[in-house]
């Protein structure tokens, strides 16, 4: 699934970024709303909210060129709280505000793995090696070693592997229906088909698969073991890492209803998890339209109008201002 806006990728090319008359005026304005004591938080809202993640991150290198301070540092000292939280990930590119969640996944008291990893799994590889890199920029050191260090366990294996890069591309011509058979009977001898788990085998070769390959497991492995990957991974699995490898497979073949049920769990419960909720809207800001579409048609409710109550103040407004469709006021050249 790629999720990451050009200039994402042209910072780390080396591309040089051209910047609109649009882009350093939205830069001036957050500079008058931050000046003096205290901060404009409803101009905050009203410049960034509105802007896609490409126009937001153009903002966020613009801003440090012109004024020779991070955008996210600045809002990091002026705000507190969710809003502070999400106006930090509208602050910044993606690939950064990737980094920063799942940092402080990881740092916080106790490891949030629900924010680690829809981050880690079900991405391209060359995304992959865009966050590894942007979380080297902000915190000087590296994401596997840190992942590595900080996790245990079966979510220590998940989460290593996907770093790894390990999804191989997809090709029709080495991706055929008997390496389809041949990976289901992998998965299912390090699994089910054995007495306690191989859970290298079964997760290296799970995340090997790109989605059009997995689709192609779970049709073989339904009809050879009458039931599917999801049913095989709750048995093997438990807790977070069994929430993981779900995730991972139900991405591949029902993406939108997989992520409207993610957006769906944040919403749950006794009091909203604003983190993830900010996080899933941030990342998965190229799919909203699909997933709004899903999320209603599985809820009889609209996303926009869950949302909308179960939040208040400045940060119900910034991230109605991210749910709904952006204007882009900058172009890239």
């Amino acid at each position: 699934m790629n999720l990451y806006p050009p200039s994402a990728f042209d910072v780390y090319n080396k591309t040089k970024l051209h910047f609109t008359h649009s882009i350093d005026a939205a830069c001036e304005q957050i500079n008058k709303a931050c000046e003096g004591v205290g901060t404009d938080e409803k101009a905050l809202v009203k410049v960034l909210g509105p802007h896609s993640p490409n126009d937001r991150a153009l903002i966020a290198y613009r801003y440090e060129e012109l004024y020779k301070t991070s955008l996210r540092d600045l809002v990091k000292s002026e705000t507190s709280g969710d809003f502070g939280y999400l106006l930090q990930l509208v602050c910044m590119s993606v690939p950064h505000a990737e980094a920063y969640v799942i940092y402080h996944a990881m740092k916080g008291v106790g490891t949030s793995e629900q924010l680690i990893y829809p981050i880690v799994l079900g991405r391209t590889n060359a995304e992959i090696g865009v966050l590894k890199k942007a979380f080297f920029d902000m915190y000087e050191t590296d994401l596997s070693v840190m992942a590595n260090d900080d996790l245990s366990g079966e979510f220590h294996q998940i989460v290593t592997t996907a770093l790894q890069a390990t999804q191989v591309e997809y090709k029709h011509h080495f991706h055929t229906k008997e390496k389809a058979a041949e990976d289901a009977e992998t998965i299912y001898k390090a699994g089910e088909g054995k007495w306690g788990t191989d859970e290298g085998a079964f997760v290296k070769t799970l995340l090997a698969s790109p989605p059009k390959h997995l689709q192609h497991i779970e049709e073989i492995y339904n009809e050879k073991y009458k039931h599917g990957l999801v049913y095989a991974i709750e048995s093997e699995f438990s807790g977070s890492s069994a929430q993981a490898l779900s995730f991972y497979v139900n991405l591949s073949l029902d993406p939108w209803n997989t992520l409207a049920d993610l957006i769906r769990l944040a919403l749950d419960g006794i009091g909203t998890d604003e983190s993830a909720l900010s996080a899933a809207l941030v990342r998965y800001h190229p799919y909203l339209s699909k997933i709004k579409h899903a999320f209603e048609e599985k809820n009889k409710i609209s996303l926009r109008e869950r949302v909308h109550g179960e939040t208040d103040g400045s940060y119900q407004e910034l991230i109605m201002h991210v749910l709904d469709a952006p204007r882009s006021i900058g172009e890239y050249l």
